[in-house]
Formats: structure tokens, C-alpha cells, sequence
């Protein structure tokens, strides 16, 4: 069972690396940054498994105030740069909510999820 683990956890990692080199790949080799609800897409799937991993007992205690803070400091540039964009989700991605995205998703992936 321990190689299938691992075998998760590595995928789990190069998806979070790929991940995040695409939001910031796209922005600095196109001139076209990811849309917002790009960004929320790409940050709603590596949370949505660290959600369900703290009830199982996954999670350590300073993990989850990484995320808690990571995540409070992305939700709050998303949503100040989604309400600047008159609520179009369709808006690029400005450089303070692709970092903070980048953040919260590098965190996440040095979970063993």
C-alpha cells in the first residue's frame, strides 16, 4: 500500500506544480494572465481534497493555519479584484491574486493529501 501513497502524493505534487506553472507561465510568456474564475479553478480542486482530509486526521494543526492564512489572504485579493471587475469572473487574473493563488497552492502541495 505505501508505493500507492507515494504514487499519490507525487501525482498530487506535479498537479499542483503544473498548475501553478501555468497561471504563472501564462502570465509572463503570452502577456495574458488566466482568467479570475480560471484562478478560482485551479485553486477550488487542491482545496476541495484538503477539506476532506482534516476530518481524517491528515492534517496537522500548524498545517491548517497555513492554509487558514494562505487561503484568507487569496480569498480577500480574489474578491476585491472579482468586485473591481464588476463581478466578471472573466477578467484576467491581476498579479496580487495570481501570487496569492500561487501561495496557498504551494502550501498545499507539501501536504501529503
Amino acid at each position: 500500500m505505501k508505493p500507492m501513497k507515494n504514487q499519490i502524493k507525487y501525482c498530487s505534487l506535479f498537479t499542483v506544480l503544473l498548475i501553478t506553472a501555468l497561471l504563472t507561465g501564462c502570465a509572463s510568456t503570452s502577456g495574458n494572465a488566466p482568467t479570475l474564475k480560471q484562478t478560482q479553478l485551479n485553486v477550488d480542486w487542491p482545496m476541495t481534497r484538503y477539506r476532506n482530509a482534516v476530518p481524517s486526521g491528515q492534517i496537522t494543526t500548524a498545517q491548517q493555519q497555513a492554509v487558514t492564512e494562505a487561503y484568507a489572504k487569496y480569498e480577500a485579493a480574489f474578491k476585491a479584484a472579482l468586485q473591481a471587475a464588476n463581478n466578471n469572473d472573466k477578467a484576467p487574473t491581476p498579479a496580487n491574486v495570481g501570487q496569492a493563488a500561487n501561495q496557498l497552492l504551494s502550501i498545499l502541495g507539501s501536504l501529503s493529501l
